[in-house]
């Protein structure tokens, strides 16, 4: 009889490597703690404890102490469920990343707006998920999931998943980010206040305005909705007409990471923000000569309609007079 191949269905299963300690957890093949007489710790509790913590007062305040205090255990009591922070820190981010979507039937782009949504929604539960970016390579379980629902909100566009993939990589990042850039929590309220003092013109040309009319008043709910429904639309919207052209991506450089503080590079950036500026100051003054010309040749073709419609009084005076001496 010849030994089974890895095709062979009768086969045995590769055995599953070591993983790390909160990796094995979330993929239920840890050898968890014996439980002893009066037992009450496990990881879930733990994992909740600490996602209640994040919840409350951001991710900065979990620690092993708080979380035992919060379950009215000792610290050292937590390290036979938990390795230490770093391990709390993924088993909270697979704990918190659990996002059930119903996919409901539609088009792709209502069944991708409806995954979005509903992985947005986590997010909003949890806003310290934001300070935790998924990678490229989701390694828990939750993670993966939101993946696998991505790609069944895509599975009726004829595209290969090594494009798919891409796709829910820029709309997982575009959520991630968006929660963060919307978050005020650390925003000191003097420092909002004083902005529209603090971008001037001057620094700020094209940004003052904006910051004059509120641009940095604190937003929520309507103004985050919509500004969040703007962007994964116009992200929508870029995916569609990608479809529609099938275009060839053009290869972007890759440059070295320490170009960003190369001397060189860095004084042209400043000299052509000095040339910006200093085109924003012409276009200024340029602005302001056409204005004052308008405004000049206005007031000279004014003065000269007055006149002439001052003149075109006077003859009709004058006509009038003449027809009343020749009625006489």
């Amino acid at each position: 009889m010849t030994a089974p191949t890895a095709s062979d269905p009768a086969a045995e299963p590769a055995p599953v490597p070591v993983l790390p300690h909160a990796h094995a957890v979330t993929w239920g093949v840890a050898a968890l703690p014996q439980r002893g007489p009066k037992r009450e710790l496990s990881t879930e509790r733990i994992v909740e404890a600490a996602i209640e913590i994040a919840d409350a007062d951001g991710l900065e305040a979990v620690s092993m102490g708080k979380v035992a205090a919060r379950l009215g255990a000792a610290p050292m009591s937590l390290y036979r469920y938990v390795t230490g922070k770093d391990d709390l820190l993924l088993l909270m981010f697979d704990a918190a990343s659990e996002v059930t979507v119903p996919g409901a039937a539609g088009t792709w782009r209502e069944r991708l707006r409806e995954w979005a949504a509903f992985v947005r929604a986590a997010y909003d539960a949890h806003p310290w998920l934001a300070d935790l970016p998924p990678s490229s390579t989701p390694t828990t379980p939750n993670r993966l999931a939101i993946i696998e629902a991505g790609l069944g909100a895509l599975e009726d566009i004829a595209a290969p998943v090594s494009i798919k993939l891409p796709l829910l990589r820029l709309l997982l990042g575009y959520i991630a980010l968006y929660a963060q850039a919307t978050s005020d929590a650390d925003v000191d309220e003097s420092v909002r206040r004083s902005l529209p003092q603090l971008v001037s013109p001057e620094r700020f040309p094209l940004l003052a305005p904006a910051a004059r009319e509120g641009l940095f008043d604190e937003q929520g709910g309507d103004d985050a909705a919509n500004g969040f429904a703007f962007g994964l639309n116009r992200l929508f919207d870029g995916i569609e007409l990608w479809l529609e052209r099938r275009t060839v991506d053009d290869e972007l450089p890759e440059l070295p990471a320490a170009i960003t503080d190369d001397k060189q590079v860095r004084d042209a950036a400043k000299l052509v923000e000095k040339a910006r500026a200093d085109l924003r100051a012409a276009e200024a003054k340029a602005a302001d000569a056409v204005a004052k010309a308008t405004e000049r040749l206005r007031a000279v073709e004014a003065k000269a309609a007055a006149a002439a419609e001052k003149e075109a009084a006077k003859q009709a005076v004058k006509a009038a007079k003449a027809e009343a001496r020749a009625r006489k």
